[in-house]
């Protein structure tokens, strides 16, 4: 609950706030393929998440279908991949680093992986959301 809580307020910051002094930045979302139209339960989800540089981590959050925000996972600049807990690899989920593209996959897409995706960044004290990308079950 409080993780929720913390990630709740990151959110709102960063909507708010969108930059420092004019600053602007950019973080975009994306299905990694073009043609994804239906999930189907065991499907595979793969999203991108592209930055203005490759030096900066990215996080990535789940909005489920209650609105509860639950991190995913945060890959480093370094490539470094840390899910919950601390954890470096995950049952549902992968993630890796290629410059300034951040790609997460849900593996076997599930009923409890529906919701909203975000990307966000921290640059020059300032957070950059990406848009959402709404994944659901027909």
């Amino acid at each position: 609950m409080a993780g929720s809580a913390a990630l709740l307020l990151l959110l709102s910051l960063g909507l708010c706030c969108p930059g420092i002094r004019g600053q602007t930045y950019t973080v975009r979302a994306g299905f990694r393929y073009e043609n994804f139209k239906h999930l189907q339960v065991g499907q595979r989800l793969e999203l991108e998440c592209v930055t203005d540089t490759a030096d900066s981590g990215v996080f990535w959050i789940h909005q489920d279908k209650a609105g509860t925000l639950h991190f995913v996972v945060f890959i480093s600049y370094f490539s470094r991949v840390t899910f919950e807990r601390s954890k470096r690899t995950s049952t549902r989920f992968e993630a890796r680093k290629d410059k300034a593209v951040y790609w997460l996959a849900v593996k076997s897409f599930s009923p409890r992986d529906q919701g909203n995706y975000f990307c966000l960044t921290i640059n020059n004290q300032a957070m950059y959301f990406s848009s959402r990308l709404t994944a659901f079950l027909p």
